[in-house]
């Protein structure tokens, strides 16, 4: 379907919220809309690919890519689904991990 859409890509982040409802899941969880997909995790100075599908935590940044603007609404939805605020912690329990061969 996407493909007979003029291509014009726009890429998007976020900074995963304490109350982030992906805090904690895969990044390969995430369902996001139809010609968008996700590029991977910027944690701290360290790049991760979505191939590896690394846990989100914390202070994230979720990378992601529309095919069309017109997209990019959907996807930033999808990208800050959290808890209501009662619902959640006052902090995220999950730290940030960051790999010792990172960067």
């Amino acid at each position: 379907m996407c493909a007979e859409r003029m291509i014009e890509p726009a890429l998007f982040g976020i900074i995963v919220q304490p109350n982030s409802s992906h805090c904690g899941l895969p990044l390969s969880a995430i369902q996001i809309p139809e010609c968008c997909a996700l590029l991977g995790l910027l944690r701290q100075e360290c790049i991760i690919p979505a191939s590896e599908n690394p846990t989100i935590f914390v202070e994230d940044a979720i990378l992601a890519i529309a095919l069309h603007p017109m997209f990019v609404p959907a996807l930033k939805i999808a990208l800050k689904r959290s808890h209501p605020l009662y619902y959640s912690l006052n902090n995220c329990l999950l730290k940030t991990y960051v790999p010792e061969n990172c960067c």
